[in-house]
């Protein structure tokens, strides 16, 4: 259940949402992109299963989502590799070889790794066959990750342009407030731009919203000293939260192990159109930001 302390920055009354759990079955239907709290899981399940293990052969079956080597040139490059380490930088998940170059996998909308037995179906794009008898794959319905082989991480312009981390030490209020005054945009797609903050998309921008009481669509240099306090706070908590309960799964999102996540149990506004409030029991909003969907509620949010 999710820590009332969420609540105690917001101002928001603590009411029955602590005793009423959300069930899967009454969210919104909708595919979400893979944020934070899903790609830091994926990266934690891979330093568990595949640190110090050998690539023993590539199989590329849908050569489109390698980006900047040609398919043959990727498999020469990556077979043999050794697994050194693995990190999580926004959405993307960095794994650094024992030669020191890098593999960059950028799971987007619909793409996921799965570890273990070698899947055949029509979603799997690449396998990845390891010395100690298992398989990574590469799953992309959509098509709309990618990955991409790198001797120098400067060379991947898109890990270049990211922001800071918001659970790294990075990540610290008087930076965060000083940034936040130079903009003159509303504070729901600020917080999803990731050259402002790295891995905050939909779900979370309007969860840590709701948590902090302020209006999606409240200009960014009009938010006071007080209130981005609580934004700064509601970041770190909301995200800590979901990557200890494995993430989101909504309709498409899988861990490494193809289970889904479960924060979606946690959610209150996200995917609720219609639906009361758990704090005040008043119908929760949807409306269009940039083309995304927000979540709020008019009541408790100000």
């Amino acid at each position: 259940m999710l820590d009332k302390r969420l609540f105690e920055m917001s101002g928001i009354r603590q009411y029955n949402f602590f005793n009423t759990p959300l069930t899967p079955l009454s969210l919104e239907p909708c595919i979400i992109m893979p944020e934070l709290p899903e790609v830091e899981t994926i990266k934690r399940d891979l330093e568990e299963h595949i640190l110090r293990i050998r690539i023993v052969a590539v199989e590329i079956i849908d050569p489109r989502v390698i980006h900047t080597l040609v398919p043959k040139t990727f498999c020469q490059k990556l077979t043999g590799q050794i697994f050194q380490g693995i990190e999580r930088r926004g959405k993307s998940i960095v794994i650094t070889f024992k030669d020191q170059t890098f593999l960059v996998v950028q799971v987007k909308m619909t793409g996921f790794l799965v570890y273990g037995p070698k899947l055949k179906g029509k979603d799997t794009k690449v396998v990845f066959t390891l010395s100690n008898g298992a398989y990574l794959n590469y799953n992309d319905q959509r098509l709309f990750g990618w990955l991409i082989y790198a001797r120098n991480l400067n060379d991947v312009k898109h890990l270049n342009a990211l922001g800071p981390e918001p659970l790294g030490d990075e990540f610290q209020f008087p930076l965060f407030y000083t940034r936040l005054k130079k903009r003159s945009v509303p504070i729901k797609p600020l917080l999803m731009d990731q050259q402002f903050i790295a891995g905050i998309g939909n779900i979370y921008a309007s969860e840590i919203l709701f948590r902090s009481g302020i209006r999606p669509t409240k200009i960014s240099h009009k938010i006071t000293r007080l209130e981005a306090e609580k934004i700064f706070y509601q970041t770190r908590r909301v995200l800590e939260e979901a990557v200890r309960l494995r993430g989101t799964s909504m309709r498409n999102y899988r861990d490494l192990k193809g289970e889904r996540g479960n924060f979606m149990s946690m959610v209150q506004v996200y995917g609720r159109h219609g639906q009361n409030c758990f704090v005040c029991e008043h119908p929760i909003q949807k409306m269009v930001q940039s083309q995304r969907s927000t979540f709020f509620c008019k009541k408790c949010q100000k």
